[in-house]
């Protein structure tokens, strides 16, 4: 396993947002417009998350290796994936990428579910668009002197197993870190909170839209 070298990156106020058109997809209202109780309501829900939100992320660069056909290395052991090792053809290296909107947006959704679910339903919806924002936002800025990359590519996605998640809580140390912890059935608390690897390389490609690279074409939340 190599060292990493991880570096911290903390939100300034107001410097997350929520995306409404994301969020309302999550809702399963498609592009259907809210009617006037839930455009309110969801108003509403959108400052009280903002409010909640105490976001950051950590990353470091590591070099890749590709010891045999669908098997990777980035800096913490082989990976057999054959959609990771896709994913990352012509990269010369990459950047290890976790982030997080922090603990408190969970309190919120949990107090919710007890006295308003209806309000805690929305906004969990509105702080999954927060931590998209947030990723694409932070990922920008880390990759701003880089000529191309690719898109971020999480543990879970395809057949990169998501028992990888392991690695990227004590690689880049996101306990310490970011708050993050890991449960025995590899979820992350806060639940907000993403990993993921960024490839590098002149030769990379980058894709803009999420739901391209996802292999679930049923999902009820597909955008395309």
């Amino acid at each position: 396993m190599s060292d990493f070298t991880v570096e911290l990156k903390i939100a300034e106020k107001g410097e997350v947002r929520t995306v409404r058109e994301e969020a309302v997809r999550y809702l399963g209202y498609g592009k259907r417009s809210l009617d006037e109780f839930t455009e309110k309501m969801t108003a509403d829900c959108e400052k009280e998350l903002l409010e909640a939100v105490n976001a950051r992320c950590c990353y470091a660069r590591t070099k890749i290796e590709f010891p045999r056909n669908n098997v990777v290395d980035i800096g913490f052991g082989e990976i057999e994936s054959h959609d990771l090792f896709t994913h990352l053809q012509g990269c010369y290296g990459a950047i290890l990428f976790a982030a997080t909107i922090g603990i408190g947006v969970d309190r919120l959704i949990a107090k919710y579910s007890r006295i308003f679910p209806a309000k805690s339903v929305i906004i969990d919806a509105l702080a999954s668009s927060a931590i998209e924002y947030w990723c694409d936002k932070a990922e920008t800025e880390i990759t701003k002197n880089i000529e191309k990359h690719c898109s971020r590519f999480s543990a879970g996605y395809g057949d990169f197993p998501l028992s990888f998640q392991k690695d990227f809580v004590n690689c880049l140390d996101m306990t310490r870190k970011l708050g993050v912890t890991l449960s025995d059935s590899l979820l992350m608390t806060p639940t907000k909170s993403v990993t993921a690897v960024i490839g590098l390389g002149a030769e990379s490609r980058t894709c803009d839209n999420k739901c391209m690279r996802c292999t679930n074409k049923h999902c009820i939340y597909r955008s395309t």
